[in-house]
């Protein structure tokens, strides 16, 4: 996947691009730095509809790529390295999103695969009582 990132890149749109390539996986943007196996605080939350030129003080035109073998530790250090952002990638965990905090040395098609996993309607959660 390749975004294309400039001033006028609203965190949104991100998002958005990010959803429709991993739909099991979500990004958001922090204000501040976290460490690898850290989590970030939400109250650091950007507000996804602001765009980078308001974010950022200095002029940013660049093109991110993020491939499928890519750890999530490393997307998120090259939202950090190229754009300036923190990035948190979450994972889909049933009916809710978590951070991925302890699953940062794992690649994002293998996360977007735990995703789709934990949400199947059709995991059949308690097999041993249709046994005898």
């Amino acid at each position: 996947m390749h975004l294309e990132i400039n001033d006028n890149t609203r965190l949104i749109d991100i998002q958005q691009a990010f959803s429709n390539f991993y739909p099991f996986l979500s990004i958001c943007f922090y204000k501040g730095h976290h460490e690898i196996y850290e989590p970030s605080e939400y109250t650091n939350l950007i507000d996804p509809y602001k765009t980078i030129g308001e974010i950022k003080k200095t002029h940013i035109s660049t093109l991110l790529e993020i491939q499928p073998w890519y750890k999530v530790k490393d997307v998120e250090k090259e939202f950090q390295d190229r754009i300036g952002l923190s990035a948190q990638v979450f994972k889909k965990e049933k009916d809710s999103w978590e951070q991925t905090t302890g699953l940062d040395n794992i690649s994002i098609k293998d996360l977007n695969i735990l995703g789709r996993n934990s949400s199947d309607e059709f995991i059949v959660v308690d097999y041993d009582e249709t046994f005898e």
